[in-house]
């Protein structure tokens, strides 16, 4: 893929630039803030897509304004000519193809000619600038190593870069000699917490002597238990006989009420048997009663449903009603409504509704309207310029005949007129008498006068002979005029007494003389002027006074709105209106006769509606709150219906629990009797006698028994020598028990305050505390122990994968850059090769091995350049992008620069560079680049 052009609408600093880039190689020069970059970046992101705003790269949006974006013109070879286009849209811009087909494309045909790489695999390989090669420096010998790695393999950077994210984090939870990594600290503090737990368990160790002494006074206890056993026993031996006694009297007297008793056998559980009968019978008897009290009251309920389908019916077509209601009601308000316009419009117009109906307001009439008022305006408007002309005319008949009188005011006087005349007769003669005295004072030159003689000789004989008649004629008239002065050339003494006179009387006076003259006749060309503007405007006023002013299309104009019925004093606008309103009024009629019509067609529907609903609820219904009675019955109906058939089934059920009760009592009376025959009694008060008799001989039989047993676990008593042996024998056991309680008191208070002693040195909860802190702290070494042990299952795994990307990737990319680092350093090194460590090394033209590291600092930038290079060719065939470098070479001296360029010269064959720099010595070590200035880039327009 080569770039042909680039068309920016809008980017960072650049707006309507359009660049055109070489296929081979480019060089876009400009100095510091020209724009470099921005142009690089453009590149970058119309392909690639505008970062979002939550990353930590620029969008590059126009400053000023305007379309942000533009295009980029590519060839291809899979897939020809395309145009991409990316403007503002989401949050990558909005971007579409055009195919040299003319068929367009979108985001998925943009990563298939991308072949599925995106920005940071393209810059990773395609794009490097002197930033990278400016931190090789500062790079120890594995950084190098990896970087040169990531620089000749595709994905290594990215899988180098999570190592070293997780060798760091690695590095925080725990380092071998490190102290403030997480599993060290928590190390620490458990051995500290250990430490302390010892000390508790040395404390605990001083409670011994107590627990000793409990022992002792355990043992003494167990001891005297014995003793107290013992004599417990024998006073337990006297005690019986004294409890014998009376058990011995009391057997006695049972047995002689016993014998007393006449009782024969009896039903087992009799009195309960009778008396669980009883109380059944009772409450059967009871409940027989109260079923028959409700069954009674039930009887006066309702048993019959009422209807409430019709009422269904009318509630299902509840929306026809109220749409019927509204619609009435709608087109009542209208009506009442047109009433009120047609009762506003009606007093406008002044009339009855009956008049306003009956005017014809057609379109022809309305014709006939505009036409009159058009006629009966202009008739007025010509009577209204007529009278105005003729104010006008006299008001400048007036004005004429006053500046008249002004201007006779000024009348020049007879003795001027009679002076001017005399002057116009004699100034011909002042003229001549002037010029014959010039003459006389002085003599024409006489070589002027030969001259016009000669040349009007000369000129007549050439006009003869040429047929120049008119040169013949002026030369004669030049001849004579040269005789006559020279004729005139003869001098007088003294003028003629006449034109002395004239001289005398008008010498000097010329100029007043004139004035006069012009001053007379300015003024009877004036007068003649206002006499002929005041006979003009005479004739003007009689010839108005005469004209004819007609009055016939306002007498049309009054009869017809005599036939409208409308004023014919109302002004003609009003007229127009009033028409307007009257077709208006005639309009609003008709539409209120349709909706009368509209609304009797509802009113009769509702009626029907209101009669169906009255039928249906058995009562008069109101329109108002049709609905709400006819649901208020429906809802009554429903409960009662519910309540009857509630009434019924419970009458049933009362029936059933009736005869069940019944049939109930008749069972327990029917038990009762078997009771009573099997006791051998008549009635239940005899039974209850006999049930008295034979418990009585039960209890005295339980008795007997209790008595036996009592007896029986007193032991033997015969062998007591009497009740006064017994008694001393029970005193002197009493007082030797006595004493070894005391003894056995006195004891257990020491006990007690051994081991309260012994308790206290327990009690205040800090091991406890210890203890459990000393466990949390293991949960959470083991936690981070864990999580460590994750982060070094991932960085083996990664570092897996780099070696097999070493394996399998980096042979063919390295082989190539072997090459070209060769060529880069002018031969002084041979091979770029990766020793069994897993690191770079670069071998001299004599064998000798250099790491990485130990390399100068261009040297190092020649290698990743080796590498970036050979991986951008390899990569020809999958992805073949323009190679973009922002002045990688800046620092390299000319014979390194100059290899550089023979390199990229070479490559350039197959790939197409754009190279960015700031430096007019780029430009001259390229003369056969295509060199752009930034500064010189023209403008385009586009929509």
């Amino acid at each position: 893929m080569k770039i042909e052009k680039l068309v920016i609408y809008g980017f960072g600093k650049h707006q309507d630039r359009e660049i055109i880039l070489d296929p081979e190689l480019s060089i876009i020069y400009g100095t510091n803030e020209a724009g470099k970059t921005t142009i690089q970046q453009f590149i970058i992101q119309t392909l690639f897509g505008y970062p979002s705003k939550n990353q930590n790269l620029r969008r590059y949006e126009p400053k000023n304004g305007g379309k942000y974006g533009g295009q980029l013109h590519i060839v291809d070879p899979d897939f020809g000519r395309v145009i991409i286009e990316r403007v503002k849209g989401k949050s990558a811009g909005d971007v579409t193809l055009y195919f040299e087909d003319g068929s367009g494309g979108s985001e998925t045909d943009l990563k298939m000619i991308l072949r599925d790489y995106d920005r940071a695999s393209f810059e990773s390989v395609f794009s490097f600038s002197i930033h990278e090669l400016q931190g090789l420096e500062n790079m120890n010998e594995e950084e190098l190593s990896r970087t040169l790695l990531a620089s000749g393999t595709t994905g290594m950077d990215a899988i180098a870069r999570m190592e070293s994210r997780l060798e760091k984090e690695m590095a925080v939870v725990f380092k071998k000699s490190g102290r403030n990594p997480e599993i060290n600290l928590r190390v620490d503090e458990l051995k500290l917490l250990d430490n302390d737990l010892k000390e508790y368990r040395r404390r605990i160790e001083l409670y011994e002597p107590y627990v000793a002494r409990v022992r002792e006074i355990e043992s003494r206890l167990d001891e005297m238990g014995d003793e107290e056993a013992e004599l417990d026993g024998a006073l337990k031996a006297a005690e019986r006989w004294l409890q014998a006694r009376p058990l011995l009297e009391k057997r006695q007297a049972l047995e002689l009420e016993a014998s007393t008793l006449q009782a024969t056998a009896f039903p087992p559980d009799g009195r309960r048997r009778m008396d669980r009968l009883s109380d059944r019978l009772s409450e059967a008897t009871a409940k027989i009663g109260s079923l028959e009290q409700q069954y009674n009251r039930t009887a006066d309920q309702p048993e019959t449903p009422k209807r409430i389908e019709e009422l269904e019916g009318l509630l299902a077509k509840e929306s026809g009603w109220h749409r019927l209601s509204s619609e009435l009601s709608n087109k009542q308000q209208e009506i009442g409504k047109i009433a009120d316009e047609q009762g506003r419009l009606l007093s406008l117009v002044g009339m009855d509704l009956e008049q306003a109906l009956r005017a014809d307001v057609s379109l022809n009439n309305e014709e006939r309207l505009l036409s009159f008022v058009e006629q009966a305006d202009q008739e007025e408007e010509e009577q209204r310029y007529h009278s105005r002309k003729v104010a006008e005319e006299k008001t400048k008949l007036e004005e004429a005949s006053k500046e008249l009188k002004f201007f006779l005011s000024g009348e020049p006087s007879e003795k001027e007129r009679k002076e001017a005349e005399e002057w116009l007769a004699a100034a011909p003669k002042l003229a001549e008498a002037k010029a014959a005295g010039q003459l006389q004072g002085s003599s024409n030159p006489k070589n002027l006068m030969y001259i016009l003689m000669g040349l009007g000789v000369l000129g007549f004989l050439i006009g003869i002979f040429q047929e120049n008649y008119p040169l013949a004629v002026i030369s004669v008239l030049a001849a004579i005029a040269g005789a006559w002065m020279a004729f005139k050339g003869r001098k007088t003494e003294t003028l003629p007494a006449e034109y002395q006179q004239v001289l005398a009387a008008y010498g000097g006076r010329e100029t007043e003389l004139n004035a006069l003259i012009d001053k007379l006749a300015q003024y009877d060309r004036k007068l003649d002027s206002l006499l002929d503007n005041l006979e003009a405007t005479k004739r003007q006023i009689a010839t108005l006074a005469q004209a004819p002013q007609g009055q016939g299309a306002k007498e049309a104009y009054r009869e017809f709105l005599q036939e409208l019925g409308i004023n014919p004093e109302t002004g003609r606008k009003t007229v127009v209106e009033l028409f307007g309103a009257l077709r208006e009024i005639q309009a609003l009629q008709t539409a209120s006769e349709r909706l009368s019509r509209d609304i009797a067609k509802h009113t009769a529907e509702a009626e029907e509606w209101l009669a169906e609903a009255s039928a249906a609820c058995n009562r008069v219904l109101a329109q108002d709150g049709l609905y709400e009675a006819i649901r208020a019955e429906f809802s009554a109906r429903k409960d009662h219906n519910a309540s009857v058939a509630k009434s019924l089934a419970q009458k049933r059920e009362l029936q059933a629990e009736l005869a069940q009760a019944q049939s109930l009592a008749l069972q327990i009376e029917q038990e009762q009797g078997a009771l009573l025959q099997d006791a051998g009694a008549l009635n239940l008060e005899q039974f209850y006698s006999l049930c008295d008799g034979w418990e009585r001989l039960q209890e005295i039989g339980k008795q007997q028994a209790f008595l036996a047993a009592q007896l029986d676990s007193l032991g033997d008593v015969d062998e007591m020598n009497g009740d006064s042996t017994a008694d001393g024998g029970i005193e002197s056991l009493e007082d030797k028990l006595g004493a070894l309680k005391k003894e056995r008191h006195a004891l257990l208070a020491e006990k007690a305050d051994k081991l309260q002693a012994a308790k206290t040195l327990l009690s205040d909860g800090e091991y406890e505390e210890k203890l459990q802190q000393f466990e949390e702290k293991k949960e959470e070494l083991a936690e981070l122990a864990m999580r460590w042990s994750i982060d070094k299952a991932i960085t083996a795994a990664i570092r897996r994968t780099m070696d097999e990307l070493k394996d399998k990737k980096l042979p063919a990319v390295i082989g190539a850059a072997q090459a070209y680092f060769s060529k880069l350093t002018g031969n002084a090194y041979s091979n770029l090769e990766m020793n069994p460590d897993g690191f770079f090394e670069a071998v001299r033209e004599d064998g000798m091995r250099f790491h990485i590291a130990e390399l100068s600092q261009a040297t190092k930038e020649q290698a990743y350049i080796s590498l970036r290079l050979s991986l951008a060719v390899s990569m020809r065939e999958s992805h073949a992008f323009p190679v973009i470098m922002d002045d990688p070479f800046v620092h390299f001296d000319r014979r390194r620069l100059q290899h550089m360029i023979n390199l990229i010269t070479e490559l350039q064959l197959n790939h197409q560079f754009i190279y960015f720099t700031c430096h007019e010595t780029m430009k001259e070590s390229w003369p056969k680049a295509s060199i752009i200035d930034v500064a010189d880039i023209g403008r385009s327009v586009h929509s």
